[in-house]
């Protein structure tokens, strides 16, 4: 019985359940229809401006916010970023520039260095090249000026001194005549051959010059004969001798040769009118020997300064009475 009570209180309820709904859903219905005509009826007329209700006195009331279009402000967006997208790769592309200009700098300030240091190398190599070239070319000097070898020839000229007999001369048959020849000139030309790393070598000289006569006196009578000349031809033998390292040789030579006195008066009765020629005058022997000086400054090319003593044994002759003469020959001159 209880049960049947809980049943159809439930069913009761359920009832009026549904008729409260119903009521509900037909007032919605109505007031809609109402605010449907309200509106029609209205739409005709001016509509004034008005607060609204819900509006608080003094405020106006605010506008609807208008629709805006995607589609632009997808477009200002891409616009924005691009332009950030561009103002960032200038920046890159300055900041690269500069990098590239610093590093082009580094660059070439480490060329200008290496070519510097390239340079400074360059010239100390050159200058060690050109001071061992210098060195060899002055050792190379030194020895070809020491030990160098072959053919040379040279011009020398220089005083001629007499010795002994020939400077003053008597008793010459029964005229018992004095006088003499005093000192003279001469010219010479050598040739010789010096060989390589040899301190012995070969000289020739071809020699002319005169000596100067002096007063012959012969039974109270003063005669003025003429002035001697001497032709000469030597073969020698010369030994080099270096000294050091210098680029100077001192030498000693000797041998033998034949010589021509002429050209003396050969008749001093006669006042001194006949005279001895080239072709009439005998070749007379002797020996010479002497020392020099060589103060080269090529290879075989240098100056010297020489001295000998020559002796030779003529046929005593009226005008030239000797049986010896010796000469003493001081010369200065080049060889090449």
């Amino acid at each position: 019985m209880r049960i049947g009570f809980l049943s159809s209180c439930a069913i009761g309820l359920a009832i009026a359940l549904t008729f409260g709904e119903v009521s509900a859903v037909q007032a919605q219905q109505t007031d809609t229809t109402r605010r449907t005509t309200r509106r029609t009826t209205r739409s005709s007329q001016r509509i004034p401006i008005s607060k609204e209700r819900n509006t608080s006195p003094g405020e106006v009331a605010a506008q609807p916010t208008p629709t805006v279009n995607q589609d632009s402000i997808a477009a200002a967006e891409r616009a924005r970023q691009d332009s950030i997208a561009a103002a960032e790769r200038a920046r890159q592309d300055s900041v690269a520039r500069v990098e590239q200009m610093r590093r082009d700098s580094i660059e070439a300030a480490e060329r200008r260095r290496q070519d510097s240091i390239a340079a400074v190398e360059r010239a100390r190599q050159d200058s060690i090249a050109r001071a061992d070239s210098i060195a060899r070319a002055e050792a190379e000097m030194i020895r070809l000026r020491r030990w160098a070898g072959g053919a040379y020839m040279g011009l020398a000229a220089g005083a001629t001194m007499t010795t002994g007999d020939i400077s003053n001369s008597t008793g010459i048959g029964g005229a018992n005549p004095s006088g003499g020849f005093g000192t003279g000139w001469n010219i010479t030309v050598p040739i010789g051959w010096d060989f390589t790393r040899n301190p012995f070598n070969l000289r020739f000289d071809a020699s002319w010059g005169r000596l100067s006569a002096n007063n012959f006196t012969s039974g109270g009578t003063t005669f003025d004969p003429s002035d001697v000349t001497v032709a000469q031809l030597n073969g020698d033998v010369k030994l080099r001798v270096p000294l050091g390292r210098t680029w100077s040789r001192f030498y000693v030579l000797g041998g033998g040769g034949a010589s021509k006195f002429y050209g003396y008066t050969s008749d001093l009765t006669t006042g001194g009118t006949n005279h001895v020629s080239f072709g009439n005058a005998d070749t007379e022997w002797g020996w010479n020997a002497g020392a020099g000086f060589n103060f080269n400054f090529g290879r075989m090319t240098g100056l010297f300064l020489e001295t000998r003593y020559m002796s030779f044994s003529p046929s005593a002759r009226q005008g030239f009475p000797y049986s010896k003469a010796n000469v003493v020959p001081i010369i200065l001159g080049i060889q090449f």
